[in-house]
């Protein structure tokens, strides 16, 4: 009943897909029944962390799942729990990012962050697949290199979507640009 702002079947496991959205992350496998193949479903559980609309993840190979957050941070889920709730500090809690994160890409070792703050941000795959939250979840992480996508003027890109090219990328930006 909630809106859906991406769906992804797994490139890992067959029959098996996740959907992201407003206030949810939903985790859905294809079971065999007497009538048929099902897609049934398990909502992700936010538990102490505040309910967040999710328009990215992006699948780990041992079944993990990263995801941003509309308040800029990021959570590793194991199942439909939380693992870690990633932040910069874990005292205060200050987001990855400024804003809604609308962009998780991996590659060479590396996750890879945009979103509304029109930041880019690589992440080590090992500090957050290592991530282990204590009673308050909260793990901090440090980028290990970032970029500002911005005009002269400085007003910053809205960035929505990324495609990699050779030695370029295309970057969508929710304010109708393309860098």
């Amino acid at each position: 009943s909630q809106e859906v702002f991406r769906a992804s079947f797994s490139p890992y496991l067959d029959m098996v897909l996740c959907t992201s959205g407003q206030g949810h992350v939903k985790f859905w496998q294809m079971a065999q029944t007497f009538t048929g193949l099902k897609l049934q479903g398990d909502g992700g559980k936010f538990g102490q962390i505040d309910l967040s609309d999710v328009s990215s993840f992006y699948e780990l190979p041992d079944g993990k799942m990263l995801s941003g957050t509309e308040q800029g941070t990021l959570i590793l889920w194991e199942g439909v729990l939380v693992k870690a709730h990633l932040v910069l500090e874990k005292e205060t809690k200050a987001p990855v990012h400024k804003g809604m994160i609308e962009v998780i890409l991996y590659e060479d070792k590396h996750f890879i962050t945009a979103g509304a703050d029109g930041y880019i941000k690589w992440w080590p795959l090992a500090d957050i697949d290592g991530a282990e939250g204590d009673d308050c979840q909260e793990v901090a992480i440090r980028p290990t290199k970032e970029v500002s996508i911005s005009t002269p003027e400085g007003e910053f890109a809205h960035i929505i979507h990324m495609i990699k090219g050779k030695g370029m990328w295309l970057i969508q930006d929710a304010k109708g640009r393309l860098w």
